[in-house]
């Protein structure tokens, strides 16, 4: 059975090493280098926690003890495929049509992906320099183009996860008015963008989207910023309460922290805002005027829970981008119902989950047979997704006489 696996996170991984260990013949297609969403985590949350196997796990151990050497093993057997995956269907059967006295089975999968052919050229060359005498500059030249290439399979699972199609920050999850018209020329960062092209230099103002598990993690990496400088601050939009917990308890822990934080260090700075207006009232009125008035403070990390954002927009005559948000009536969490409020900052943060519709298959059924999703948002529910897929599978499969 030959068994063909899309991603490059710890779920493919792991999926990759299951299936191959009860006896499929299984190619894993890796559009980076494997590790996925644990590798970003190992860059900047070492300590975080995470439950795998019903084990409390800090990221750096669940990388060094379990993912490296599955890692390891899949590489070392060449279970793997370098390469971006572009598209699955199959090899000729079309969404309606049947084949007499068969399944859909009957016809293979076709995995469409697509290579660099001077990567794979030059790699060769490290091992064989007399090949480029053969081949010459102008042929090597040529290579700059990719090409799509395929293999067929039996059965194929899809494990992309955080490399799916980002959500829009509106409504629903659905884009804000212009924000797709804007998002390409204006400072807008979403999921592990904004990890991994976020640049802090020269902005003062950032506004965070959305309330997810990255949304989270995203405070956490501009924390050190907000409270960096008196002039920074970030204000996080979401249309949920922050009271609402994720799946993830120590994310649960570390942002009840950080807004305790937020909002002793307003209180103090509000404390001491209220005795110097108080001192500067009493002064007599021709020292006061030589004293400038004491600056009401305001809070670093603003939160504005239970607004949606509604329309993005940039001005002609000044830098930024302008974010509107509105509160419905309906929100008991929402302090000001039927609010509406513009937010200026040079970049906004996007964090509003990921499009789990989001599918490389194409021309396919709504349930295809022997194609399968894992949508699973944690390694626990992961594990126990790639047992019910496998419990599917076999079902294909009928005992001996």
């Amino acid at each position: 059975m030959k068994l063909a696996i899309i991603g490059s996170g710890p779920l493919a991984i792991f999926c990759a090493q299951y299936f191959d260990q009860i006896g499929a013949e299984v190619t894993l297609f890796q559009k980076n280098a494997l590790g996925g969403n644990v590798r970003f985590l190992l860059d900047h949350f070492p300590e975080m926690e995470v439950t795998y196997q019903n084990q409390t796990k800090t990221i750096k151990s669940l990388w060094d003890e379990n993912i490296t050497p599955a890692i390891t093993d899949l590489e070392e057997r060449h279970l793997t495929k370098a390469g971006e995956v572009l598209r699955v269907h199959k090899r000729f059967l079309h969404p309606e049509e049947t084949i007499t006295n068969k399944s859909r089975l009957h016809d293979l999968f076709r995995v469409i992906y697509s290579v660099n052919p001077k990567e794979a050229i030059l790699k060769q060359l490290e091992e064989n320099p007399d090949m480029f005498k053969q081949l010459g500059e102008q042929v090597m030249n040529s290579l700059h183009l990719p090409v799509e290439s395929f293999e067929d399979f039996d059965l194929v699972i899809e494990a992309r996860g955080f490399g799916r199609t980002a959500l829009g920050m509106g409504p629903s999850n659905a884009m804000a008015l212009n924000e797709n018209n804007i998002k390409e020329v204006a400072a807008l960062y979403y999921e592990k963008d904004i990890f991994s092209k976020l640049t802090f230099a020269g902005k003062k103002h950032l506004i965070l989207v959305g309330h997810s598990e990255t949304a989270i993690l995203a405070l956490l990496k501009c924390k050190e910023w907000i409270f960096s400088n008196p002039k920074h601050s970030l204000s996080w939009v979401t249309s949920a309460s922050v009271n609402k917990k994720l799946k993830n308890n120590w994310l649960n822990i570390e942002l009840e922290k950080l807004l305790h934080f937020s909002q002793a260090l307003f209180n103090k700075e509000k404390s001491e805002f209220e005795k110097k207006m108080h001192d500067w009232r009493d002064l007599e009125d021709y020292i006061k005027v030589k004293i400038p008035k004491p600056i009401e403070p305001e809070a670093k990390l603003k939160v504005f829970q239970g607004y949606d954002v509604t329309s993005v927009d940039r001005l002609l005559d000044r830098e930024g981008v302008f974010t509107t948000i509105e509160t419905p009536d309906f929100r008991d969490y929402a302090k000001t119902p039927n609010d509406l409020k513009t937010l200026p900052a040079e970049a906004i943060l996007v964090s509003c989950g990921v499009d789990p519709l989001d599918s490389k298959a194409l021309g396919l059924q709504a349930h295809e047979p022997g194609f399968y999703q894992l949508n699973a948002t944690d390694l626990t529910e992961g594990l126990a997704q790639i047992k019910l897929i496998e419990e599917k599978i076999l079902a294909f499969f009928s005992r001996a006489q």
